[in-house]
């Protein structure tokens, strides 16, 4: 009976350790987005948002996104399909309220994600 008792310890927190924090809330332009990214020092969400460029259409996605003390920000994906950037100014203090993407294109209207507001 031990044995079975240690088996099923050790699988509920293989299972507890391999789920994320906190899930994502994606605003999506087309095939890229911008994403709020899990603060994994302290386990709170919105600790820093990125720009995700999922297409290789040559157009960079920028990522628009305010903290709580209202300052604005952003984040440049510019290398093509499957590259995201930014995640590197993570605060859990000073966590993201609203994030948004936006498609930088050279020769028409730049289009804008959804904005997204923290829960």
């Amino acid at each position: 009976m031990h044995r079975i008792a240690k088996v099923a310890v050790l699988v509920t927190a293989a299972i507890a350790l391999s789920a994320p924090v906190a899930n994502a809330d994606k605003s999506y332009i087309y095939n890229s987005f911008s994403v709020e990214v899990t603060d994994w020092h302290t386990g709170s969400g919105w600790g820093d948002a990125m720009a995700c460029d999922m297409d290789q259409d040559g157009n960079s996605v920028k990522a628009h996104f305010t903290r709580d003390d209202n300052s604005a920000h952003t984040a440049w994906a510019t290398a093509g399909i499957g590259t995201c950037n930014g995640g590197f100014d993570l605060s859990s203090t000073n966590r993201v309220n609203k994030h948004r993407s936006q498609q930088i294109r050279d020769w028409a209207t730049d289009p804008y994600g959804p904005w997204k507001y923290r829960p």
